[in-house]
């Protein structure tokens, strides 16, 4: 089956968790590959104080995403109300079915708001779909395939984009994206990602010409 983007509204509101952050800085386009999207993108306070803390373990994620704040291609929100009520639900409790801060207020303002939560995680993943079964969501690798992406960056730097994103940043891809990855990337650049040579080794091998 083809793989296609699940970013189909046009001009909906995203919200991104830190992990999607750092993949698409670590693609060295993330302000290309937002402007293209051409809908507001928001993070949370609490993503962007989990970027911060990285810096100071020695990640140079959060001066890229404090440009990207100060140009406005991504702006900030603050929980608030009932949308607090729910990011104290997500984050209290057993560990199995609690998540960490940044994944927690990134689903709970989108919930809220009726944004789309842009989470690359399976736990939150499977938290969202329990506890907000309407919540649409997304992952990094949505972005990059999205139609506007990949016309905005064009086949090479989408290649280097997305090959970057993997190596750098260690970006997840689920079984079912990785065809658009490998056809994406290349072999090459396949056979040099450990995380994608699992996937890799399921696929049938190619018959004689």
């Amino acid at each position: 089956m083809t793989f296609l983007s699940s970013l189909t509204d046009q001009n909906a509101t995203l919200v991104l968790d830190a992990s999607v952050v750092i993949n698409l800085l670590a693609t060295g386009h993330s302000s290309a590959i937002l402007r293209s999207l051409n809908a507001p993108i928001v993070v949370t306070d609490n993503v962007v104080r989990e970027i911060e803390e990285g810096a100071a373990a020695g990640h140079s994620h959060f001066d890229l995403l404090r440009i990207a704040l100060s140009e406005q291609i991504l702006r900030m929100e603050k929980l608030n109300g009932r949308i607090l009520e729910d990011f104290f639900d997500l984050v209290s409790g057993n560990t199995a079915e609690t998540l960490g801060d940044g994944e927690a207020a990134t689903l709970a303002l989108a919930h809220g708001y009726g944004f789309i939560a842009a989470i690359d995680e399976k736990k939150a993943t499977r938290i969202a779909a329990e506890r907000f079964g309407a919540l649409k969501l997304a992952t990094t690798v949505d972005i990059l395939a999205h139609e506007a992406v990949r016309s905005s960056l064009g086949v090479d730097r989408l290649a280097e984009a997305t090959f970057d994103a993997i190596r750098l940043s260690r970006m997840q891809v689920r079984e079912y994206q990785f065809d658009w990855v490998a056809r994406t990337i290349g072999p090459a650049r396949v056979d040099a990602c450990l995380s994608l040579r699992k996937y890799a080794r399921r696929r049938p091998a190619a018959g004689p010409n």
